[in-house]
């Protein structure tokens, strides 16, 4: 009994022994595991903390990347709009060119067309000179002509034959032509006949005696019948106009038989026609 009782007492010890063994053991090992742990949550931490900054060095290299993506686009735009301005330059200059090449060649054209126009105004002035000194050549020869017959002065623009009383006469109160008239105007007509390029004013005219009235209507029919007989002779009624005058525009002034003689009378105005004779205006 004794010997159980010291075996049980033994035994006891062991295990209350071991038992402190183990719980020395145990508290050794969750010190270990509790310098474990808190050296892993500082791991833990620090990887945490190195995630972050990659993180945001990811965030911040993502966020230059995308804006260098948009300034990479922006020079891009920017290149194909330098380029598009280059291009719309390079078609102005071209369009200027040929701007430039047409405007020269509207000059040569013009001035082509200024030195033809210049070379028939000066033919045209040759040619009007040309015709203009035949033409003074058949006047001339014209007023001979009629000199032979009737008193004829030059104008500028044709000429002027004065039927007189001296050697054309209308009986008083009278428009009837005598045979010397006709064969004076016979004569006149032949001469008229030859030639071309001209109009007939006829003129008449009365002297003082009578009325304003009365030698008015008297020198319109003197004048017409020197018209009508000149167009029997063969000269062309259209060419012919007439004219009464009365006693106004005496040729000489005066109340004498030989004034009154040589107011009595008719006027032939031949004009020419055939080239227009331009004035030049009085000087300033």
């Amino acid at each position: 009994m004794k010997r159980l009782t010291i075996a049980v007492g033994v035994l006891a010890a062991v295990f209350c022994a071991a038992l402190i063994v183990l719980s020395l053991a145990g508290y050794r090992s969750l010190k270990s595991m509790r310098a474990d742990l808190h050296t892993l949550s500082a791991r833990v931490d620090s990887a945490t903390q190195l995630a972050q900054r990659e993180s945001a060095a990811a965030l911040a290299a993502n966020k230059q990347a995308q804006q260098a993506k948009m300034q990479a686009e922006a020079a891009a735009m920017g290149r194909q709009q330098a380029e598009a301005e280059k291009q719309a330059a390079n078609a102005g200059r071209l369009q200027a060119e040929v701007a430039k090449q047409a405007a020269i060649a509207g000059r040569s054209q013009a001035l082509a067309k200024a030195q033809q126009a210049a070379q028939k105004a000066q033919n045209a002035q040759a040619q009007m000179l040309k015709m203009r000194e035949e033409r003074k050549r058949e006047l001339d020869q014209m007023q001979q002509a009629l000199n032979r017959v009737v008193p004829t002065r030059r104008t500028p623009n044709g000429m002027v034959m004065v039927l007189q009383d001296a050697n054309f006469r209308f009986a008083f109160n009278s428009a009837t032509l005598n045979e010397k008239d006709r064969e004076l105007l016979s004569r006149i007509a032949g001469i008229l006949l030859v030639s071309k390029g001209y109009g007939l004013s006829i003129y008449g005219y009365t002297d003082d005696i009578g009325t304003a009235e009365y030698n008015q209507k008297l020198s319109v029919q003197r004048a017409k019948a020197v018209k009508d007989y000149l167009a029997q002779a063969g000269l062309d009624p259209s060419i012919m106009t007439v004219k009464g005058f009365g006693k106004k525009n005496p040729l000489v002034p005066g109340d004498s038989a030989a004034a009154r003689a040589q107011n009595r009378r008719v006027e032939i105005a031949l004009a020419d026609s055939s080239i227009q004779y331009v004035r030049k205006p009085a000087a300033q």
